[in-house]
């Protein structure tokens, strides 16, 4: 799995970085599992660092964690708690795995707007993230890309 977070590295930073409008830092990298407990003991054999804990997020339906990986990125793992009524359903039937890219803003609603401009839309208005404890939105690219804006609260 490491190789998978260099190869997105090099995409951020050859195709995301370059359209940029506003100040826009990674993360995250969010990705989609089935079941919670056997995923973080794979990112922790791969040398990840539990750094918040699993929390359910009653608004996404999701249960959430965070990991640190060596190289400094940031793992979201995001599990369904709700299998009839949740958001990543159809990226599990999928296979689960890479969901979204997460960056740090410091406008959310200026982030938005650079989105749209550059042909996003708008897939969850800006709304509380339980684990993080600030405000999140996310946008869907026409490269196909999901991406998670996040309240940069630094």
């Amino acid at each position: 799995m490491v190789w998978m977070l260099l190869i997105i590295m090099r995409f951020y930073k050859k195709f995301v970085e370059q359209d940029l409008m506003i100040n826009k830092t990674l993360a995250h990298i969010g990705y989609v599992v089935r079941f919670m407990d056997s995923a973080i003991r794979r990112f922790q054999k791969e040398g990840g660092k539990l750094i918040i804990s699993p929390i359910y997020d009653p608004l996404q339906k999701v249960n959430v964690c965070l990991l640190k990986m060596e190289g400094n990125v940031d793992i979201e793992l995001v599990c369904p708690a709700d299998e009839k009524d949740c958001p990543v359903m159809s990226r599990l039937k999928r296979g689960g795995g890479l969901d979204h890219l997460c960056f740090f803003v410091d406008d959310l609603e200026a982030g938005l707007v650079d989105e749209q401009e550059l042909g996003g839309i708008i897939v969850c208005q800006p709304t509380y993230a339980v684990a993080f404890n600030r405000k999140i939105a996310f946008v869907h690219r026409r490269s196909g890309l999901l991406v998670e804006l996040m309240l940069d609260a630094s």
